[in-house]
């Protein structure tokens, strides 16, 4: 469950990062780069969702692949974002970010 969790927020990183990438000026008037970056994106994005739905049937509750999932994808997307694109990337993102995903944790702790 958890591998398939955590496969599943890398899938959507990975599709995210291909739908940026088609609009970025490199692909210019390319239309068949551009098609083909979509249908990519389209793709891992399903992989990504069939990941996502076997982790919820190995799992006996939704939080924990939703959590994982999601904390993954976020933190992917982040370092994506910043060795690929550039972006700025500040210490309050990455302390925002650590809050985000502790509080993910809170919400999928067991409460025993």
């Amino acid at each position: 469950m958890l591998r398939e969790a955590f496969m599943a927020g890398i899938w959507s990183s990975a599709g995210s990062t291909l739908g940026k990438l088609s609009g970025t000026p490199a692909v210019g008037d390319s239309y068949f780069l551009w098609a083909a970056l979509l249908i990519s994106m389209v793709l891992v994005n399903t992989w990504g969702c069939r990941c996502y739905l076997r982790s919820l049937d190995a799992a006996s509750n939704s939080v924990a692949p939703t959590v994982i999932s999601s904390a993954s994808s976020y933190i992917l997307s982040g370092i994506i974002g910043v060795v690929m694109f550039n972006e700025a990337s500040s210490f309050k993102w990455w302390l925002g970010t650590a809050l985000i995903i502790q509080g993910l944790a809170l919400v999928a702790r067991s409460r025993k």
